[in-house]
């Protein structure tokens, strides 16, 4: 706590009068970050109205949230995390499924899906999670990964 006032430049005290322990003040900032993603999320829309460009817009929005919350993530998904720790990825998910869902709902309704929505709903879930995206795009795949991704999505999904 006393290096985290150093770098916050403010007196330890102050520290502990906003977190009075390390674990507090780590989960505060977890479900800062996460809340953050979660409005992200929600607030999500497709500019696009073809099937392809819906699907590569909720493919870059899943891509744009790891890359730029791969800590906080990465903190979330290493498993052994407190239990009120572990709640915030599983809101995340939650939030994440619910977006997943309404994306293809609405494919669903314009009858360009190949597959019944609660299977492709289960196959962007799995695609999309970010743990996959993590080996993703650290394998050798790398930057190109997203392409593959939505490419799988848009083969599996969508009629031709």
């Amino acid at each position: 706590m006393t290096e985290i006032a150093r770098r916050a430049r403010v007196s330890p005290r102050t520290v502990y009068l906003h977190a009075p322990s390390k674990e507090g003040l780590v989960r505060d900032t977890l479900r800062r970050r996460a809340d953050a993603i979660i409005r992200r999320v929600e607030r999500w829309q497709p500019r696009g109205d073809t099937p392809d460009g819906i699907l590569n817009e909720l493919v870059a929005l899943h891509e744009r949230t790891y890359r730029t919350e791969s800590a906080t993530l990465e903190t979330l998904t290493s498993g052994g995390v407190p239990r009120d720790v572990a709640e915030i990825l599983r809101e995340l998910d939650d939030v994440r499924l619910a977006l997943i869902t309404r994306t293809l709902d609405g494919l669903a309704r314009r009858r360009v899906l190949r597959v019944r929505p609660s299977e492709g709903i289960a196959l962007a879930h799995a695609l999309l999670a970010y743990p996959t995206w993590r080996t993703a795009l650290t394998g050798p795949a790398g930057r190109r990964a997203p392409r593959f991704v939505a490419a799988a999505l848009r083969s599996v999904l969508l009629e031709r």
